[in-house]
């Protein structure tokens, strides 16, 4: 048992408690609040500290690239369309650990399937510190990747396969879900059932790989009046189409915005990010660039360069903590210090979206202290 002592506790929901107190009891909160004593619990004096959750990259490649990278085990190209396709069995645990990530206060990922294919499998939810598996994934099959991204065309074209272009892409995307919808409830496949339950039912949220203004705006037009749970991927060129994506009600997980070709490409404007913000768009980021993950740093950097654009530093925290938790349908466990939930836990010496300064000295991961 640990009592976390004294701190400036960031719930991770955009709101701050002072002075303030956290119970674990074995992976769990169990109690927040102001003077909490408990004389068998080992005391972790927070003072002049800032708390909070574990922070979540809900889009990452890590831990499934393989290592060597050249295995590439999160990328199933024998066919452009695999939603079966489970993320868990690609997983290497040691890989996860190199990275060290919870060092930067990244206790989850979000671990998914690269960019190559129109739908590529689905995303489980794995924790960073090393422990046994078991503890380790939150969740599994909690999303389905998908892509309408240049990799697509880069893998299936070199084969003279169906999709060579990006209208072969959205033409298959469209008519993938077509011919799910069409097949009697009792001849559907384990495939068609998955396609159903992200496209036509809105049960399973789709993480979609789309980058540019042309490949966004075609998403939005494709799954308009679906009932589906969105979330675009990467998104650099949001900002030109910030227009269309208001009318809908499509998440955004920014790729790793320190990538300077790719703001400069893309002409992005990461103050807008706070109409979206007030529209009910929900923002998350990643440090992925076109399906590869960057190192532990990127993360917060990321967020740092939100906040500098204009977006208030609880607004970014919340970016880091609850929104991907939501997009991910793991917020029950994870995303915010609250009673019931794991206790993933970071403690900073500053801010660290208002400050470069701030470092981890305190990383509890399933109320085991990591650091």
């Amino acid at each position: 048992m640990y009592l976390i002592k004294s701190g400036t506790v960031h719930i991770g929901d955009g709101s701050i408690q002072e002075n303030t107190d956290i119970l674990i009891e074995g992976d769990k909160i169990i109690e927040v609040g102001i003077g909490i004593e408990r004389q068998d619990a080992k005391v972790i004096d927070a003072a002049n500290m800032h708390v909070f959750p574990g922070f979540i990259d809900p889009h990452s490649s890590i831990g499934a690239l393989g290592m060597p990278t050249k295995n590439m085990d999160n990328r199933e190209v024998s066919s452009p369309v695999t939603p079966e396709m489970n993320i868990r069995y690609s997983i290497d645990p040691d890989e996860v650990n190199a990275q060290e990530l919870y060092k930067s206060g990244v206790t989850s990922l979000g671990i998914t399937p690269d960019n190559t294919n129109v739908i590529g499998g689905q995303i489980t939810v794995f924790k960073t510190a090393p422990m046994k598996i078991k503890k380790r994934i939150v969740r599994e099959k909690v999303a389905l990747k998908c892509s309408v991204e240049q990799p697509v065309k880069d893998e299936y074209g070199e084969r003279k396969q169906l999709p060579m272009t990006r209208m072969g892409i959205f033409y298959l995307l469209e008519e993938t879900i077509r011919k799910a919808k069409s097949i009697k409830e009792d001849e559907l496949s384990k495939s068609d059932r998955i396609i159903l339950s992200a496209f036509d039912k809105g049960e399973l949220p789709v993480f979609c790989a789309a980058c540019t203004k042309g490949e966004i705006t075609g998403l939005l037009h494709l799954l308009n009046n679906k009932n589906i749970s969105l979330n675009i991927v990467d998104a650099f060129g949001f900002s030109d189409c910030i227009d269309e994506i208001k009318q809908t009600s499509a998440n955004i997980i920014l790729g790793n915005i320190n990538n300077m070709s790719q703001l400069a490409k893309h002409n992005m404007d990461l103050s807008k990010v706070n109409e979206l913000i007030q529209n009910g768009n929900l923002i998350a980021f990643s440090n992925t660039n076109g399906g590869r993950s960057e190192g532990r740093e990127v993360f917060i950097w990321n967020g740092i360069e939100v906040y500098r654009a204009g977006v208030e530093a609880e607004e970014v925290v919340k970016m880091m903590c609850i929104n991907p938790a939501k997009m991910l349908g793991v917020d029950d466990k994870i995303g915010s210090i609250e009673v019931g939930k794991d206790a993933d836990i970071s403690i900073f010496t500053e801010h660290p979206v208002s400050s470069y300064a701030a470092k981890v000295v305190k990383s509890i991961v399933n109320g085991e202290v990591i650091i």
